[in-house]
């Protein structure tokens, strides 16, 4: 469905693309290096991986409710 009131730029997508890896790198990293056990290390790994899979499948429900909630024209 085509919204013409649609923005987005190339610019904004790949600001967007650019946040989402530095983040995911930055932790990755803070993990990694941190001193702490091996089991500590494993479980903050696995709540970011949990954390950034949450919050793809929350913003697309959202914008997919927000959609079906538009007015059709």
């Amino acid at each position: 469905m085509a919204n013409s009131s649609n923005t987005t730029t190339s610019s904004w997508v790949l600001f967007t693309w650019v946040c989402f890896i530095v983040a995911i790198l930055s932790m990755a990293f803070a993990v990694i290096y941190m001193p702490m056990d091996n089991w500590l290390r494993a479980y903050l790994g696995l709540s970011g991986l949990f954390l950034i899979q949450s919050s793809i499948s929350l913003s697309k429900t959202l914008r997919d409710q927000a959609e079906h909630q538009e007015p059709n024209e």
